[in-house]
Order: C-alpha cells, then structure tokens, then sequence
C-alpha cells in the first residue's frame, strides 16, 4: 500500500484512526497523537524511504479483544534493503483505532 497522495492518505487516516490516536514508533521518543502528526510521520517516512511500498504480510492478521496485530514488508524493487516488523493495535467499539505499536526488526537485503 503507497499512500503518497497525501489527499487519499488524510482521508484513510481520518476514517480508520480516533482523532487523538496515540502512534508509538522506536524511531521517534515522543508518542505521535492525532491526524495531523500521524500524516507529518508518514510524510518523513515516505521522503526517507523513497520508492518503497508498505505491504501487510498475507496470514499474519491476527486479532481478538479488540486488539490486533500484523506483520509487514517496506520494500522497493530497486533497493535490496527491506525493512520488516510488526504493527499492534487497540481499537475502540466504534471500530476505530486508538493505539498503534511499531515494532522494527532489523533492515535486511534479500
């Protein structure tokens, strides 16, 4: 999934994430809250990382209690480095996401 057009991507983020969402990432010490924040992240994430794509791995969806987590792939075809981890998070009844949990293994090339 490439969400650089930041129109689309503020919209997918508005619809799936609580306004006051708490994103937690090892790169960043201070918890990311809100739209505007998590959109900011992306962005840096994206200008760092150009080219690559966020992929969910198929059959790694795995969620109960109002909890999930997935593992993922950001990759690109012209950069052997790939970048893997997992993404836990909290959903509130209304079905939105309050919390996201990032974890990052070490970057690897296939």
């Amino acid at each position: 999934m490439e969400l650089t057009d930041s129109n689309k991507r503020r919209i997918n983020i508005q619809e799936a994430y609580t306004s006051n969402c708490r994103v937690f990432d090892p790169f960043f010490s201070d918890v990311i809250v809100g739209h505007d924040a998590q959109d900011d992240l992306i962005d840096e994430v994206q200008a760092k990382n150009p080219g690559k794509v966020f992929t969910v791995i198929p059959g790694t969806v795995d969620e109960h209690h109002e909890q999930a987590r997935f593992s993922w792939r950001y990759e690109s075809s012209e950069n052997p480095i790939v970048i893997t981890g997992q993404d836990f998070i909290a959903v509130v009844e209304n079905g939105s996401i309050h919390s996201l949990t990032v974890f990052i293994d070490k970057p690897t090339s296939d």
